[in-house]
């Protein structure tokens, strides 16, 4: 199993950060995906993505 972590870049709608994900999964075997939002101190946003994968067969 692999693991691949994506971000998402802060001025990125989320119509195009789900076309990336999907693009990146279309010949994965996904085991599972995890989302991790932040907020840091200086109020700075970030959304990832982890995913647990095999590789297509």
């Amino acid at each position: 199993m692999k693991i691949k972590t994506i971000k998402q870049h802060i001025d990125e709608k989320n119509e195009d950060f789900d076309i990336r994900v999907n693009d990146f999964i279309k010949d994965k075997q996904v085991v599972q995906i995890t989302t991790n939002d932040v907020i840091s101190t200086g109020n700075f946003y970030m959304h990832t993505l982890t995913i647990l994968y095999k590789e297509g067969e």
